[in-house]
């Protein structure tokens, strides 16, 4: 009995972890609101999130508003990236929309296949791009590529993470008054799969420098880490 009531217990950890996870979705969604810092909002809840994993997150407010700031610009430079390119693509999905219905045959459906192979893999790069920088302050373009290799190179995490997508739409769907905490959740669960492709790279990152004898230079994490 007094291990159930314990607030060591793993139950209660986890139920306060998804407590927080709660007040940051409120943080996040009013935040988002100017919709141009949706980026800063989405990065610093998954600092936080990535942190909770960790088991090494502090305070909500505190933590919350201290990495909205640090990331704000860099953050929000990606979300303009990420609205100009999602833009681009949608213009180009309808396009080969009407030049498949219009003309048919093998090119149309090869134009409209390889679009939407791309708008896939840009959809794809979205997931990692934000918790990347959460942990890592990559310049704009290693962001981008380091979050290209990921999503390719682990298929399986992406595809978990697409299927999160549509369990996320849904219940948006059927119950959007709540979607800070939805959203919140999906923040939260991702953070395992994606923190988990972190640690894959930044482990065989170790082993290279072992086997190359290398001391730790003292440099961070930055100057490093695939490409």
């Amino acid at each position: 009995m007094y291990r159930l009531f314990n607030p060591e217990n793993k139950f209660w950890q986890f139920l306060g972890k998804i407590t927080d996870v709660f007040c940051m979705g409120i943080l996040w969604f009013f935040t988002s609101i100017p919709i141009v810092t949706i980026g800063a909002s989405t990065t610093a809840f998954y600092e936080f999130t990535i942190n909770q994993v960790k088991d090494t997150e502090g305070s909500v407010w505190k933590s919350y508003f201290r990495a909205f700031k640090k990331h704000f610009k860099k953050a929000t430079v990606l979300w303009l990236i990420q609205l100009a390119g999602l833009a681009f693509l949608l213009l180009d999905m309808w396009a080969a929309w009407n030049f498949l219905v219009s003309r048919g045959g093998v090119p149309g459906v090869f134009i409209f296949g390889f679009c939407a192979c791309i708008t896939i893999i840009f959809f794809s790069c979205c997931y990692y791009v934000y918790p990347t920088l959460a942990l890592y302050d990559f310049p704009l373009k290693k962001l981008i590529t380091n979050s290209f290799v990921m999503a390719v190179g682990n298929l399986p995490v992406t595809v978990t993470l697409v299927v999160m997508s549509v369990i996320l739409g849904v219940l948006l769907f059927y119950m959007s008054g709540l979607f800070f905490f939805w959203f919140g959740l999906f923040v939260f669960f991702s953070s395992y799969f994606i923190f988990g492709v972190f640690m894959k790279y930044t482990e065989k990152d170790e082993e290279e420098t072992k086997k190359g004898g290398f001391k730790n230079s003292g440099k961070n994490d930055d100057e490093k880490w695939l490409i």
